[in-house]
């Protein structure tokens, strides 16, 4: 008798029970999940914050036992959070939709109102000065401070970055009409300025006589030559004088803002007689003008070794000798 080939097929027990296994487990979470978001009871979450207000911490916290995953969302354009505890602080006042999303099945929404953040400001630390409300255009005005225990000041009378003056009552004289803003900086705590408001006038223009022009127009057709001459000729220029006060220790502060771009060089000249600027005589004797030191030095980090201070029979400044270094430099 023949007997053909057999065919044997094999099944190995311990991949059907792990295939089983998986089944089994499968149907289980499948029907927790169905249970889950059937039963969904989760309809709230908790908010702890001191205030509602723009840039402070808010916590937000899932209050449920069920939960074992969390999707929270802000509604201002930031990513959302897998925590069931989170901390989030919204940057803009304004109503926002915050949801809360748990097992990614049960959903809770809630709208809070975040309003704007006041900062505070401690008016017993800000400057204390005088100036006037009203002035005329190319009225010269004094400030005064009155602040306590300040040893430094930093006016701006243009509302400018730049420094006009670091004397304690300065003058100023606004050459165009308009509203001016002041602001005032006392030993350097820029965090506290105190603001003043200035409104400047405009000079009223006399009206012209046009009888009187026409007159003095006819009689100067004809004009004498060798007279028109001599009485063109300018009288000596006068001294203008320059701010009272300047000395070396002034004058170490006036170098140093220029460094600093605090001072503009124009506002730098007006400590010294107009007429002739004094020269600047640097180490080894060479001599350069103010512009000049003010171009070399203009924000560059500078170290002052000496300053001294030449003047003229008038009491005009006439030449700086000083001796500094750029710090950072051997």
């Amino acid at each position: 008798m023949n007997k053909g080939p057999q065919i044997k097929t094999h099944f190995d027990l311990k991949v059907l029970l792990f295939m089983g296994g998986l089944l089994l487990l499968s149907g289980v979470l499948l029907a927790f999940k169905m249970n889950s978001a059937s039963n969904c009871t989760v309809n709230d979450f908790k908010i702890d914050a001191p205030s509602f207000k723009a840039g402070e911490l808010i916590t937000f916290s899932d209050i449920s036992d069920t939960g074992y995953e969390w999707t929270w969302s802000f509604n201002d354009g930031t990513p959302v959070s897998y925590r069931s505890k989170v901390g989030h602080a919204f940057s803009g006042p304004g109503k926002y939709k915050v949801r809360l999303v748990i097992n990614n099945t049960c959903n809770v929404e809630k709208t809070i109102t975040i309003v704007p953040r006041v900062n505070v400001v401690n008016t017993a630390i800000l400057p204390k000065f005088f100036a006037p409300k009203v002035v005329k255009e190319g009225e010269q005005i004094q400030f005064k401070d009155s602040t306590a225990n300040a040893t430094s000041w930093e006016w701006r009378f243009e509302d400018s970055s730049k420094i006009n003056s670091i004397d304690k009552n300065p003058t100023y004289t606004y050459r165009t009409p308009g509203e001016k803003v002041v602001s005032l900086v006392v030993n350097g705590d820029v965090k506290n300025v105190q603001f003043a408001k200035i409104t400047v006038l405009p000079i009223k223009k006399q009206p012209k006589d046009i009888v009187s022009e026409r007159i003095k127009r006819r009689n100067s057709v004809r004009v004498d030559p060798v007279e028109e001459y001599y009485s063109n000729v300018p009288d000596a220029p006068k001294r203008s004088a320059e701010i009272p006060g300047i000395n070396e220790v002034k004058l170490e502060g006036l170098i140093m803002g220029v460094a600093e771009d605090k001072l503009t060089y124009q506002n730098l000249t007006r400590y010294f007689c107009s007429d002739a600027l004094p020269l600047v005589e640097l180490k080894k004797g060479k001599v350069i003008t103010l512009e000049s030191l003010d171009k070399d030095i203009r924000k560059k980090s500078i170290k002052i070794r000496s300053i001294g201070l030449v003047r003229d029979a008038d009491g005009c400044v006439t030449m700086i000798k000083i001796n500094y270094k750029f710090k950072g430099l051997f």
